[in-house]
Parts: structure tokens; C-alpha cells; sequence
């Protein structure tokens, strides 16, 4: 009896792939490439106002001084205090000439109102002056003031707008926008609120008849927002231009969005998102001259003696590329200078950009444009680790400097000749050909620069016949299944068929999923982690022993302030079982892994013989808790001895996956690091590597093994799309390689920032099941392995889970079910060749 290689003999899948992997392949996720600009934006520092020098511009963190405005009548400078008014009150708008000279204050007559009087301002584009209050809340009143100039000292101001006792429910004014003049005149105007009062809206208001004396407004949501969760426009607002858009800034965030809306609907939509290079940036200002698209903000942080920056950033032509900095310079500060909330302002016309902070001042830039500038760039951008076929990639360069601009890329030493002469080189789609490393050299008559290095590493996408998908559940497919990191625990029950599955949305919960279908189960009761220490995360891995007894694990990074909690459900996953604490206790206290505890769990064994393997995040040593009662465990630290010398402080050979091995052996993977098999003792708490596979790849994390067919499953969590790779354990022995057997694609491609996820096998069954966080549930059948032992008459053929043998007298078939069941022994006179069908 003969039999082929058990690399291609075992595995058999059904007739087709289901044809939604097609899409799959036909996927693009492109970067596209930033435009080049042949002007490139320089500024020069025209005056300094210090804080101190003028009534109005106190050097303190009072924060009164906060809105400022260029008029594009004269290019005179105009700010808005609440402190050292000369002209009756203290609330008032004062204006500075061209050159920064102090000149007068408006009559600040009335100017009062608000959780804050005085706030935003800015001038039309005929001269008027138009100033803001802030409210806080509903119970305050918004205002806007009008003056008929900056010049005007006599005339007080008119309120053309008082929303008086019926405010709106979210927070309004911290930064406000202009535009037009007389009957076209608009502002925009949002709010940095937070809980009940958070600004979900940006208000426009437009004047009803040609005096302007009466504005009215109407609201649009901004995209992406929701009531109570977080504030998209904190930061700052700006038109662009005359379209129907407006630019916003996230407070403590790098993240500025362009919004279209249309005010016929009151809809709008966020057509891009480009970062700032800094989460403090505040106040937003739209600018464009010769081609160049600018926004304008100011660095502003608290805290006595932190600069306070001029910042300018250019707009890239990607949606998504981060913002290009063409300005960064120190508002100038004088001694005890303190932005006490960390805010700013700016505003730019005629080709001047003011830019202020609270207790620093005001200071005017003036714009101008290089020409006949060699290049320069940053870049490229589009890297990674990537799967053959799946996905097209782009490289790309940012680049400034004077046209004629000429490219050329290169493959590590070799010029490509071919589609390769523009900033952006793309592969359609990614082969394994294209592994390797880029840069690009780019040229005009007055220089060159070469770029840095980007490397692609491509996997191959190794679609075979061993495991064909069951059933996906992408994110949103149910509520506690989403894009937001929240499910990092799964597992496997063998006793009710189910897989558990561990998540903190919309609340903390362990929820229930049959295997062979998909379809939700219900939950079980998490009602003792509201009295438990609740950690990091209250509950985030899990496990299910052989007699069905499920495990939850919390997750904790502190070795002295937090306590790591284990629950169990002894009545298996039932909707009826209770969850009772069985281990509370800090692992990390005195182990020298002072990082974390929590990311993993594997569980094995039953009643007394349970055992719970875990990983720390850092450091090389495991733990694995035991019991001798079944209901209280007991933590054993197994410090192994030959792991990798750890150089990162948040870095563990088996931080982010650990699984079972046969007898006293688990295996373990992290990222950066090769798939080993440790052998421990557990009387005298020590491990040592087995078998190292030399070929593992480091994108990939969480694992789950097959011990009887010799199968690894794992999460390519930081590949692109991220893929389940299943190994072959027993090629070369085991002793160095683990062979590519398939590759199965989630049904999601979202980014899993913390590389987390589970997998579980079903062997009885069959059935693998693997959670990548943000990216859903994958349920996979696959076909066993053939042992064969075989003799000078027959042999005996074994295989562990379910399948069809099938025998032939030929390799290449055909091939006829044998009806049967492991072991089967092989009686015939002539030789056969075995598979399994599934």
C-alpha cells in the first residue's frame, strides 16, 4: 500500500470556493499620490504684539483675549478681550494697525451675555466687525455683536443675533468663521461641548435683509457624530472659500475634516480626512493663493512657559494624507506667559496670516512663494507586509519644488524602466515578484533628492482545498460585533456546540454563538464583574475547558495597583450558568513582568485537572493556573529559560498568543517573533524551547493548534487584508519549518491596531473558528490529516475529526469513498492511495 505525500493527500475540500472570496480578490485599497506644487509657501514675520503691552492682551492665564480677525479693507489687525476696556466696559473689540500699532477700542456699550462675553470676531468683507459670546450650555444665551467698522469708536454695538433662554442643546461659539459682506453674509460658528452638551452641529447664520440686523440660522450634524460620544469640531471651523464647505478640527486629536453640505437639505458629508501633525492644534483658518490650498492653526498648549505655535499646513490632493507643514514658528512670550486652556486663533486675508493664544500675544505673518526651488520631499508612503493577488498597493512621495519635476524609481539597485516616472508607483495587484525595497530620485533643473526606503514584503495567498469557509460574521453584523477593538476573546465549546465569544460592546459581555450556523445564542451573566476589580478591561479573554466549564479573564498592566480576575461558568455555555470568580490575585507583582496580563488564554482538562495557560505582554515568563478543587486556582509562574533576549519594554515571545501542546508543552507567538513549542515543568516552574519554526512570519499573532493533525492557525493582524494563515506543524519534522498549507481571508480588511484576536479548534468536528478584532468572526471547516502505517500485507489508515476516506489505485484518481471509519485497514492485494473528503 502506498500513499503520497501527506502534504497533498490529506486534504480535500467541496466542489467550489464560495464565489464571494472572488471579490475579495478584485479588491483595491489604494494610496493615492500627493499633488506637486511648483510654488511652495514661505513666510516671514511681519510684528509681534507681546502679551502685557497693551490693556487688552493681558500676560496671565485669565484666557481673555481669545478672538482675533485681519480686515480685508485695510489689513488691519482686530481682537476681542474681556479685560482692559477704555470704552465704556471692559468687554470690548480693539483694533491694531497694518504695522501692530495700538489704536483704539470700539465702544463696548452692551457687550455682555453668554457664559463668555466676548469670543470669536471677524470682519466682512465691505468693513463691518462681527464678535461672538460663548455658550456653554442651553441655559446661555448666544450672541452676535455687530460694528459698523473698525474705525468706528462712537456707535456701540448691535446684536443681530440672541438665541436669549433658548440656546441651542449643544455648546456654541468657542470658534466662529466669516465670509461675504451685506446680504451675503455667513458665519459659521461651533462649540467645544462634551457629554449632554456635546456639539454635534455646526450652526450657519445668514442675514434676512440687506441692513443685517437680524441674522437667523439653521443647523446641520456634522457626519460621524453622535450625542454624547465624541466632539468632531472642538477645535476650530472654517469656510473654503465660497463653496458650501467647511473645514473642522477634533479637539485633542490630529484629525481636520472637510465637510460639504448642502443648506437646501441641511445635509452634509465628510469628504476627507487629513491629520494635523499635532494633537494640540487649535482655531482653523481655509487660505489659497497661486494654486496652493492652506490651513492655518496655532500649537497651543498649557502649562507655563510652552511655546505657542504658528502653524501653517498645506493640503494634499490624497483624502487622507497627512497635512504638509509649511509653517512652524514660537509666538514670541515674555516671562510668566501661561495659555491656561491651551487655546488659539488665527485668521488670514490679503496674504497675511495673524495668529494669537492667550497670555502670548498677537503676531502677523506675511505670505510669499518660491519659485525655482529644487525638490523636496517625504516619503515614500504605502509599505508593508502584504498578501499576493489580494490587494493593490501604491507607493507614493510627497513632493514641493519648481516644475519640470522628473521621477525615476528604483527596485533596490535596478532602474524600472516601466510605469515608474510619476510620484506614485503602483502594483495591480501585488505579487510576490514585487517583494522588496523602493525609492525614488526626483530631479528638476535646479536639484534632486532621492527619497528613503519603503519595503513591501508580500505573503503567498496559498488558497488551497483544506478548510472551506462555514459561515463570517463581519462587524455590525450584530451590536456586540463591531470596528472598535472591543472583541478579543474566543473560544470553543465542545459540550453545547458553541463558540463563545468575549466583548465590551455596547457593554461588557459573553455571548454565544452556534458553531455550525452563526446564529446568536443569547449571553451569559457577567453580573459578578460589577463587584470585582475591574482591571483595564473589566473582562477580555477566554476559554472552555474539555468538560465544558467556560473561563473569562480580565485584563491588568499594573503590578501593584490592579488585580487579575479569572471567572467560570461550571455549568458550561448555558444561558443559565452563573459566573463565579475562581482566581483574583496580580501575577505580575514580583515576577519581573511588571507590563501586563490578560491578552491570552488557553484552557484545557476538566474538573481538577483544569488548567489555564496565560501570557504576560512583556518579559519571558508564562503563567498557568491549577486547581485542586476545581473552583479555586492557584497562579504558577514558568520563567523559560532559552526564549530570545527581550529588548522592547512592551515585547514577549508569547505576548500576544499562546495555545495547548500535547502532554506538559504549550506552544506561543508573538509579533516580531517565530511560533515555538515550550516544555515545562510545572513542579519546578520552569520551560525551555522545543522547536523553533525559523519561517514564521512576524505580522503574525494570535494562534490556535491542532495537536492530532499537526495544524497551526494563525491572525495576520498587521498584513494587508489580514488573512488566516494555517501551517503544516509535521513538514521537515518540525523541526525548523512550518509549511503554508492555506489561507483564508476575514470578512473584513479594517485596521487591528493592537494585533489582538483568538483562534479555536473544533477537532472532533472538525471546525475552526478565528476572531480578528475590528475585522469579525471566520468559521472554517478542513480536512484531516491520513496516518498511515503500513504493512508487507495492507496497513492501518487513521485520521482524527470528521471526512469521507476515499482510496484509488492511482495518485491522480479517481478516487471512491470507502465507507468506513478510523482506523481502516487496508486488506488489498494491490497498492492504494488514500485522502479524506469533507
Amino acid at each position: 500500500m502506498k500513499t503520497p505525500n501527506n502534504n497533498n493527500s490529506q486534504i480535500q475540500q467541496r466542489a467550489a470556493r464560495p464565489a464571494r472570496w472572488s471579490a475579495c480578490v478584485c479588491g483595491l485599497i489604494t494610496l493615492f499620490a500627493a499633488n506637486v506644487q511648483a510654488q511652495v509657501p514661505v513666510f516671514s514675520n511681519v510684528w509681534n504684539v507681546l502679551a502685557g503691552t497693551i490693556p487688552g492682551i493681558p500676560n496671565n492665564s485669565g484666557n481673555n483675549c481669545r478672538g482675533i480677525a485681519i480686515n480685508p479693507v485695510n489689513t488691519n489687525a482686530l481682537f476681542f478681550s474681556s479685560t482692559g476696556g477704555t470704552n465704556n466696559g471692559v468687554n470690548h473689540v480693539s483694533t491694531l494697525s497694518f504695522g501692530g500699532t495700538y489704536l483704539w477700542d470700539l465702544n463696548g456699550t452692551g457687550v455682555a451675555g453668554g457664559t463668555l462675553n466676548t469670543e470669536g470676531v471677524r470682519v466682512a468683507d465691505d468693513g463691518t466687525v462681527y464678535g461672538t459670546d460663548l455658550s456653554g450650555s442651553p441655559a446661555s444665551s448666544f450672541k452676535i455683536f455687530k460694528w459698523p467698522s473698525d474705525s468706528d469708536t462712537v456707535t456701540a454695538q448691535t446684536i443681530v443675533a440672541n438665541t436669549a433662554g433658548a440656546s441651542f442643546q449643544w455648546r456654541a461659539g468657542d470658534y466662529m468663521d466669516l465670509r461675504g459682506s451685506g446680504s451675503n453674509t455667513e458665519m459659521v460658528v461651533v462649540g467645544n461641548g462634551s457629554g449632554a452638551n456635546i456639539t454635534t452641529n455646526f450652526i450657519i447664520y445668514r442675514p434676512t435683509d440687506d441692513t443685517c440686523t437680524t441674522f437667523t440660522n439653521f443647523t446641520i450634524t456634522i457626519p460621524g457624530s453622535v450625542a454624547g460620544l465624541v466632539n468632531l469640531c472642538g477645535a476650530g471651523v472654517a469656510f473654503e472659500g465660497t463653496n458650501n464647505v467647511i473645514w473642522i478640527r477634533r479637539a485633542g486629536s490630529q484629525e481636520t475634516r472637510r465637510i460639504s453640505y448642502n443648506p437646501a437639505t441641511l445635509t452634509a458629508t465628510c469628504d476627507r480626512t487629513n491629520n494635523v501633525d499635532q494633537s494640540v492644534c487649535q482655531g482653523l483658518k481655509y487660505y489659497k493663493a497661486n494654486g496652493v490650498q492652506m490651513l492655518a492653526t496655532v500649537q497651543a498648549s498649557s502649562g507655563n512657559g510652552v511655546s505657542q505655535i504658528a502653524r501653517v499646513f498645506q493640503i494634499p490632493t490624497s483624502p487622507t494624507a497627512a497635512l504638509i507643514s509649511v509653517l512652524s514658528s514660537n509666538l514670541p512670550a515674555v516671562a510668566g506667559s501661561v495659555n491656561g486652556n491651551g487655546l488659539g486663533n488665527v485668521d488670514a486675508r490679503n496674504g497675511y496670516f495673524v495668529f494669537g493664544a492667550p497670555g502670548h500675544g498677537l503676531s502677523l505673518f506675511k505670505l510669499g512663494f518660491i519659485t525655482n526651488s529644487p525638490p523636496n520631499l517625504t516619503g515614500p508612503s504605502g509599505g508593508g507586509t502584504l498578501i499576493e493577488g489580494l490587494v493593490t498597493n501604491t507607493l507614493s512621495v510627497v513632493v514641493s519644488g519648481s516644475t519640470p519635476l522628473t521621477y525615476q524609481w528604483y527596485f533596490t539597485t535596478n532602474n524600472i524602466p516601466v510605469g515608474a516616472n510619476t510620484n506614485f508607483l503602483t502594483f495591480s495587484p501585488i505579487q510576490l515578484t514585487n517583494a522588496g525595497s523602493y525609492f525614488v530620485m526626483v530631479t528638476n533643473p535646479f536639484g534632486a533628492a532621492t527619497s528613503g526606503v519603503v519595503t513591501l514584503t508580500v505573503l503567498p495567498k496559498k488558497f488551497s482545498n483544506l478548510a472551506t469557509q462555514l459561515w463570517t460574521l463581519a462587524p455590525g453584523s450584530r451590536d456586540y460585533i463591531a470596528n472598535d477593538n472591543s472583541q478579543r476573546g474566543a473560544a470553543y465549546d465542545p459540550i453545547f456546540q458553541r463558540v463563545v465569544l468575549v466583548s465590551r460592546t455596547p457593554t461588557n459581555g459573553v455571548h454565544l454563538i452556534d458553531a455550525q450556523t452563526g446564529a446568536d445564542q443569547g449571553d451569559l451573566d457577567v453580573a459578578a464583574i460589577a463587584t470585582a476589580p475591574p482591571g483595564t478591561f473589566a473582562i477580555n479573554a477566554c476559554g472552555v475547558a474539555d468538560d465544558g466549564a467556560v473561563y473569562v479573564g480580565n485584563l491588568i498592566i499594573s503590578g501593584s495597583s490592579d488585580t487579575f480576575a479569572i471567572y467560570q461558568y461550571a455549568g458550561g455555555a448555558t444561558n443559565t450558568a452563573t459566573m463565579v470568580p475562581v482566581y483574583f490575585g496580580n501575577p505580575l507583582a514580583g515576577t519581573g513582568s511588571a507590563g501586563r496580563i490578560g491578552d491570552t488564554m488557553a484552557v484545557r482538562g476538566a474538573g481538577t485537572n483544569t488548567e489555564i495557560l496565560c501570557s504576560f505582554r512583556n518579559g519571558t515568563n508564562v503563567a498557568i493556573f491549577t486547581t485542586t478543587d476545581g473552583s479555586i486556582f492557584n497562579f504558577n509562574l514558568i520563567a523559560v529559560s532559552n526564549f530570545p533576549a527581550i529588548l522592547e519594554t512592551d515585547s514577549s515571545p508569547a505576548g500576544l498568543g499562546v495555545a495547548w501542546g500535547t502532554g506538559n508543552t504549550f506552544w506561543v507567538k508573538s509579533s516580531g517573533f517565530n511560533l515555538r513549542q515550550v516544555q515545562y515543568d510545572l513542579a519546578s516552574q520552569v520551560g525551555g524551547v522545543i522547536h523553533s519554526y525559523n519561517n514564521s512570519i512576524g505580522t503574525e499573532q494570535a494562534i490556535g493548534v491542532d495537536n492530532a493533525n499537526g495544524y497551526v492557525a494563525t491572525i495576520g493582524a498587521t498584513e494587508n487584508p489580514q488573512t488566516l494563515p494555517i501551517y503544516d506543524l509535521f513538514a521537515n519534522d518540525g523541526n525548523s519549518v512550518a509549511a503554508l498549507l492555506d489561507r483564508e481571508v476575514f470578512p473584513a480588511n479594517n485596521v487591528n491596531g493592537n494585533a489582538t484576536g483568538a483562534v479555536a479548534f473544533d477537532i472532533a468536528g472538525g471546525r475552526l473558528f478565528a476572531l480578528d478584532s475590528n475585522n469579525g468572526l471566520l468559521a472554517l471547516t478542513y480536512a484531516p490529516r491520513l496516518y498511515i502505517t503500513p504493512a508487507v500485507q495492507g496497513g492501518v489508515v487513521t485520521w482524527a475529526g470528521p471526512g469521507t476516506l476515499q482510496a484509488a489505485a492511482l495518485v491522480t484518481g479517481p478516487y471512491v469513498d470507502v465507507v468506513t471509519t478510523s482506523p481502516y485497514t487496508n486488506t488489498a492485494a494491490s497498492q492504494n492511495y488514500f485522502r479524506v473528503r469533507r
